[in-house]
């Protein structure tokens, strides 16, 4: 059995615009990544990383059951960060579920790094 690897929040330095990030506003979503249930079969469980190198931040996965991210309904699964102090850690959790899709959500950045967030599967 192969494991898949996707990026949900790729490297994201506080100021430096960046993939989805703009380097000024405090909150931006990552693009939508196939999650193990999209090709039917591969079972339901996801383990979830944050890498963050003092990273003020609240950073919240998604999942949706939908076949089309363009027209789908996100839902919270996991989140990981403080708005409040920095972060330096590398956390993981493990989730089930048969979702299709999965993005990450960040809310309040406001100073460090966030090395990646990613889902295994």
């Amino acid at each position: 059995m192969t494991t898949t690897t996707v990026i949900l929040i790729p490297a994201t330095v506080y100021g430096t615009p960046s993939g989805n990030y703009d380097g000024t506003s405090p909150d931006f979503v990552g693009d939508p990544q196939k999650a193990a249930n999209y090709y039917r079969g591969r079972g339901g469980v996801q383990t979830l990383q944050w890498t963050l190198a003092g990273a003020q931040a609240l950073i919240t996965v998604q999942a949706t059951l939908d076949a089309d991210p363009a027209t789908l309904q996100w839902f919270d699964i996991a989140a990981y960060g403080n708005t409040v102090t920095p972060v330096t850690a590398v956390h993981s959790s493990t989730v089930l579920g048969n979702f299709t899709w999965l993005r990450a959500s960040v809310t309040s950045f406001s100073a460090g790094n966030i090395t990646a967030v990613t889902a295994t599967y």
